[in-house]
């Protein structure tokens, strides 16, 4: 990892949390049979320095930002599991996925991919992975309720809006949620290795409430696909023995400050590994 990987890490936590600024996209309706995602920074996964630096007042630097795959204003990267699930199948692809993502913007996300021609009486597959941010306890700061109960009941009720909207112009398309990969141990001290330096000693300490923020989000999803008729993939649970405290190779998602995950974009997200796992098991769910 080098030096700037380094000083922008804790940066990159703000990520689930911080949407990206917007800009308004070409009009392009997309091929017949095309493939639409939606999801939040574990989908976009962009490059930490450049999603730290998207509005920097130097326009160089800036610039540099953006000089990169984006969509509707959000930085994505180009080995995001969107990218590598189109390279996978020869399938259009069209990613709508957002840095700080939950389920009350991704309703403004399918407004503007139904604008701009992606999401069309053609589509054959919707995929929606979002939900995390919708507990993270940094909503309270917004007047966002806490309750986990209350959260579950807004984020079914936000993704029954979702199909219906999906619906309305593609009656015909087949919705996916693909869960999320996990970050805390799901047993014992349920611990969070956010410093990972020393070769398959990662360094980690228990953060129960994460786990519960995992579960609570894995919940939400599997009774929401229940309520709107989607398919469910279980990937925290598929994913169990990948997280960040596991060993170096088997690690799908980086620390906070990580030197040995490989080939990984944005600290406390998935590695090129782990977004690969989710794209295979969509393309084995199409």
């Amino acid at each position: 990892m080098t030096l700037r990987r380094a000083i922008a890490a804790f940066a990159a936590l703000a990520a689930l949390l911080i949407p990206s600024v917007v800009a308004t996209p070409q009009a392009a309706a997309a091929p017949n049979g095309n493939i639409v995602a939606f999801g939040d920074s574990f989908v976009a996964n962009p490059d930490q320095i450049r999603n730290f630096t998207r509005s920097s007042s130097i326009d160089s630097v800036r610039q540099h930002a953006w000089d990169y795959p984006t969509k509707g204003g959000c930085l994505q990267a180009p080995n995001n599991w969107p990218r590598i699930l189109a390279k996978q199948t020869g399938r259009p692809v069209t990613d709508w996925s957002c840095s700080g993502g939950n389920s009350e913007t991704l309703l403004g996300r399918i407004d503007w991919s139904i604008r701009s021609g992606d999401l069309h009486r053609g589509t054959s597959t919707v995929l929606i992975s979002t939900g995390i941010n919708d507990f993270a306890p940094l909503n309270a700061l917004q007047g966002r309720p806490t309750d986990f109960r209350i959260i579950h009941n807004m984020y079914v009720n936000n993704l029954r809006t979702a199909a219906n909207k999906i619906r309305r112009v593609a009656p015909n398309a087949r919705i996916i949620m693909p869960g999320m990969l996990s970050i805390t141990e799901p047993v014992g001290l349920q611990r969070l290795c956010g410093v990972n330096v020393i070769p398959n000693m990662p360094g980690g300490i228990p953060l129960g409430h994460l786990q519960a923020m995992e579960l609570a989000a894995r919940d939400a999803q599997r009774h929401a696909a229940g309520v709107i008729g989607a398919t469910f993939i279980d990937i925290k649970h598929e994913s169990r023995n990948n997280h960040t405290c596991a060993p170096d190779q088997h690690r799908w998602v980086a620390g906070i400050i990580d030197t040995t995950t490989p080939d990984y974009n944005m600290a406390f997200h998935p590695s090129y590994a782990g977004s690969r796992y989710v794209a295979t098991r969509v393309q084995q769910t199409l």
